[in-house]
């Protein structure tokens, strides 16, 4: 109907190739019918609205499900961004629905929570005061302010006050469980010393730690232990395993009089 006509045809514009096309196109809805009155544009013009429903109200967004596990603070996490689920279903699993614009909770076939989708900067946190416990952690629980801080304190001043400035840079509280443990649970994998020795450096700085900023610290702390056994060095001669100056062991070059022809200065 198109292809076929168009096969020895030149077109100079994309405009004249779309005319040409359209008007191929609209040829056979004009043609009167053969055993009744009228043409496919009549039909459609006389019944075919009269079957149409209006167009949605709002725009249709592709949507996704995954499935999370609710975080102590009654937080999911989606793409980075936090959002906050009334705080019975702590520990539960609970099916997420992102769209482009907003972003759905649901759990026991209804929707629990639903706001605007979180954009830009990582990390960021949407809490709704309704999906707040009456009243905040109590000692006896494993997630609450009083427990964290202890714990911390325990392994020593320095990690004490890193956690509590943790705690205390977050607007809501709870916000700062997941993030503290997850920091104190570095003493069980590089043991409480270095943590201890890398809340100093942060401290220092005057910086709300991070897991990932304390662990790179230990890192570098126990990379900077093992050069100091290699060369025969006490540990922690360096500022608390920081940078360390290697440079009164390293070799020295001979300077240019030690190269000279018939004499000069020998090493």
């Amino acid at each position: 109907m198109i292809i076929a006509p168009s096969d020895e045809m030149t077109f100079c514009s994309l405009e004249e190739s779309d005319g040409f096309c359209l008007e191929r196109v609209r040829r056979p809805s004009a043609r009167p019918f053969s055993a009744k009155e009228g043409s496919r544009d009549s039909v459609c013009e006389d019944e075919g609205r009269a079957c149409m429903q209006p167009l949605p109200s709002e725009r249709y967004e592709m949507r996704e499900w995954r499935s999370r596990k609710v975080a102590p603070d009654y937080h999911v996490t989606v793409d980075y961004m936090r959002h906050s689920v009334p705080f019975h279903l702590i520990g539960g699993q609970v099916d997420v629905r992102p769209s482009d614009s907003r972003v759905t909770v649901m759990s026991g076939g209804g929707a629990v929570a639903e706001r605007a989708r979180l954009r830009g900067r990582k990390g960021q946190c949407s809490t709704l005061v309704e999906h707040m416990p009456p009243a905040h952690a109590t000692m006896d629980s494993p997630w609450s302010r009083e427990r964290l801080s202890s714990w911390a304190h325990r392994m020593g001043a320095e990690t004490g006050e890193a956690v509590d400035r943790l705690l205390d840079g977050r607007p809501v509280v709870e916000q700062a469980f997941v993030p503290a443990g997850n920091m104190l649970g570095l003493s069980k994998s590089h043991s409480p010393q270095p943590l201890e020795r890398a809340c100093a450096k942060s401290n220092a700085l005057g910086a709300v730690p991070s897991h990932t900023a304390l662990k790179n610290a230990i890192l570098a702390i126990r990379a900077a232990d093992a050069d100091e056994r290699a060369s025969g060095r006490t540990l922690g001669a360096s500022d608390g395993g920081g940078l360390v100056d290697r440079a009164k062991s390293a070799g020295r070059l001979r300077g240019a009089d030690a190269y000279r022809r018939g004499g000069g200065a020998r090493c």
